[in-house]
């Protein structure tokens, strides 16, 4: 709607202004999963999800859509759609894709990372660093709130900028998808501890230690580590349950 000289026009939506509606409805509701708001067995309203997040139906429904594609939301014929289980296999496979194609194409980015792609690169293992700061001036015996949305905000950037370099577009969107089911999961499974959040932290900069210095083999052994230690963590609890 344009106000102009106490008149209102309504205008339809424009075409392009649609995939920012539907980015924000997908945002929305994975933010609610990462949470823990919204749990596995939930069974989800799109109309009030719609209405949460200030959007329409429609970008709501295509947000749904895209979360039971990526596996993170089933549907049950005439009953409504929930947030998925995960168990052992779930995240098994997440991470046995996660390796395999992570590992593929950091060898190719290595041979192409430029000076500013290292920069970013040291500036995500900084916010990384400065997140886990924060957890310790708060005392937090578990990484929480903005301390834990800076510091998987900055990992993610991390790996999908050594994706975006490799010049694999299929892969970026394989290994988003598999990230975002690995920090789904592992709001139900991960303790992120001190421990466990320095460790990660860790393994990164020994991967941009690598990558500076062009050592593509050493920067795929420090990611096979990172990804290993993430999975024992993620499945330990799931173990004991």
């Amino acid at each position: 709607m344009v106000v102009r000289a106490g008149l209102c026009y309504n205008y339809p939506m424009r075409d392009k202004d649609r995939p920012n509606l539907n980015e924000k409805a997908y945002g929305f509701v994975m933010r609610l999963l990462s949470s823990g708001e919204l749990k596995p067995g939930h069974k989800l309203s799109e109309p009030s999800l719609a209405s949460a997040c200030g959007v329409s139906r429609t970008p709501m429904r295509e947000a749904v859509r895209r979360l039971v594609e990526e596996g993170v939301l089933y549907q049950i014929d005439k009953t409504g759609t929930f947030v998925a289980g995960f168990g052992v296999k779930e995240v098994r496979d997440a991470y046995e894709i996660r390796r395999a194609i992570e590992s593929a194409t950091l060898t190719r980015a290595v041979r192409h990372l430029s000076a500013r792609h290292l920069a970013a690169l040291k500036n995500d293992c900084d916010r990384m660093h400065a997140a886990i700061r924060l957890m310790r001036k708060c005392g937090m015996a578990i990484m929480t709130g903005r301390a834990e949305r800076e510091f998987l905000e900055s990992d993610l950037s991390f790996h999908m900028r050594l994706l975006k370099v490799s010049g694999n577009e299929l892969a970026e969107k394989i290994i988003a998808n598999a990230y975002r089911r690995n920090q789904f999961f592992g709001t139900h499974s991960h303790q992120r501890t001190l421990r466990h959040v320095a460790l990660a932290w860790r393994f990164h900069c020994e991967i941009l230690r690598c990558c500076r210095a062009k050592d593509a083999a050493g920067a795929v052994h420090w990611l096979s580590c990172h990804l290993e230690r993430s999975e024992q963590d993620a499945l330990l609890p799931i173990g004991r349950s």
